[in-house]
């Protein structure tokens, strides 16, 4: 016997299968394979037997019963299945097979095994955090939208902003958004709308479809377009059930392209009601600075009162009555001296004797008394006449006089609110109509608007 043969093992058959068979098992594990069902055989046992092929190759595959029961589909041949599957060897045989777990028709099973393998890749990275998302701006200067321009989703957001906001102002950004080429172009509009700089948020829409149409918004470029991208991106891709790679990495996903339009322009009757609140504000603002601005005066005024001359005058009296207590009990030098130095002060204070000023101002008041009936005539008089043009400026502007030429004035009934436009009224209403002689109610039973 050969001495090599004699040093190594010797397998059986058996052996040799069964170490095989771990092998595939440990090195392989769980696979993912894509294929057309081919030479299909069905056991009564409910077991299913058949190959999995493609263009150069095949492969044994076997289903058990369980695991055949639960797809939702009957296999055939010429079937294309995405299968998931154990690699592992039939020892009876010697033959390397899959044992399926589970199958689903390839196409859009296919898709959704390359979307969750994108989306799992691109989550790793950090693209979806919500750090990186940017604030949309309260009232855009211009919206970019990119879309087919021959779709009905653009119409969607044109409609649903001249509704909101139509002063706004709309740049189109024309691409496919399905197909082959789609991908490159959403990509190419992304990157014109950051170049031109001028759109202050960018609306990336296209309307409802499967997931093979909607598949270029799950494309790698696009993804990476968007999150590149400095201006806000708001995605309307599909219907509110459909979300794509791209509404999970824009900055803000809306459910369908009109909700896009309303998340990116506030309506109008809600700017009218802020404007109307920060006027209240300033208003009030206003009350507040003027009642400062009063007890400011007020204060002032106290303070001026304090410092007048003829508190002054008082303090200066009451310390010579002081003094001259004190020069009573003086000797009689000091008391000469004190007396000369006070005539000197009674000489110096008569030049200055506040009565030559009380008889001037006696006369000056005297004269204004004299004229004063005079005066209160003319000032009166000046009064009548404004009175007199302010009532009939009054009587101009009064809704009565307005009554009295045939005009109406009409309220809602249950609101008390005055009827402005037909976009007020709703069938059914009762208004109150007001003419010159008196009232009558009415039921609204017709509503026609005029056309532009």
């Amino acid at each position: 016997m050969d001495s090599d043969i004699s040093q190594e093992h010797i397998y059986t058959v058996s052996e040799l299968n069964d170490e095989v068979s771990g092998l595939l098992s440990s090195n392989f594990g769980i696979v993912w394979i894509e294929g057309e069902i081919s030479n299909y055989m069905k056991s009564a046992a409910g077991h299913a037997y058949f190959s999995l092929k493609d263009s150069d190759s095949s492969v044994r595959c076997a289903m058990f019963r369980i695991q055949n029961q639960s797809i939702g589909f009957a296999m055939e041949d010429g079937q294309h299945i995405l299968a998931k599957a154990k690699v592992g060897l039939y020892q009876a045989r010697g033959e390397y097979q899959l044992v399926i777990e589970y199958a689903e028709q390839a196409g859009e099973g296919l898709l959704r095994q390359k979307f969750e393998l994108l989306k799992n890749k691109l989550q790793s990275e950090g693209l979806f955090d919500p750090v990186h998302k940017q604030t949309l701006p309260y009232i855009p200067n211009k919206v970019g939208i990119i879309s087919s321009p021959k779709g009905a989703a653009i119409q969607d957001i044109f409609n649903t902003i001249k509704r909101r906001f139509n002063l706004v102002e709309l740049l189109v950004y024309p691409t496919m958004v399905q197909g082959k080429e789609a991908s490159q172009q959403i990509c190419q509009a992304i990157a014109s709308a950051n170049q031109d700089n001028q759109c202050s948020v960018i609306i990336l829409a296209r309307g409802g479809g499967s997931l093979e149409d909607l598949w270029c918004f799950n494309d790698e470029e696009v993804a990476r377009s968007i999150f590149r991208s400095k201006i806000p991106v708001v995605t309307g891709i599909g219907h509110e059930t459909d979300v794509t790679i791209a509404d999970m990495i824009a900055d803000v996903r809306a459910p369908t392209p009109t909700a896009a339009a309303e998340i990116v322009l506030p309506d109008k009757s809600e700017i009218q009601k802020t404007v109307s609140s920060l006027s209240k504000q300033i208003t009030q603002s206003f009350s507040i600075a003027l009642t400062n601005l009063r007890h400011a005066l007020t204060k002032s005024y106290l303070k001026l009162e304090e410092n007048h001359p003829r508190n002054k005058l008082q303090q200066h009296q009451q310390r010579l009555d002081f003094i001259l207590e004190r020069i009573k009990a003086t000797p009689k030098t000091y008391a000469d001296n004190l007396r000369l130095r006070l005539n000197d002060d009674q000489n110096s204070l008569s030049l200055v004797n506040p009565r030559f000023s009380i008889n001037n101002m006696q006369k000056d008041l005297e004269l204004k008394q004299n004229n004063l009936p005079s005066l209160m005539r003319n000032l009166l008089k000046a009064k009548e006449k404004r009175f007199s043009i302010a009532l009939a400026k009054l009587e101009g502007s009064s809704p009565l006089n307005a009554l009295s030429r045939g005009y109406a004035y009409i309220t809602d009934k249950d609101t008390g609110k005055n009827i402005r436009s037909i976009d007020s009224l709703k069938k059914g209403s009762t208004l109150t109509t007001r003419i010159k002689d008196g009232l009558f109610e009415s039921s609204v039973t017709r509503i026609e608007k005029k056309k532009n």
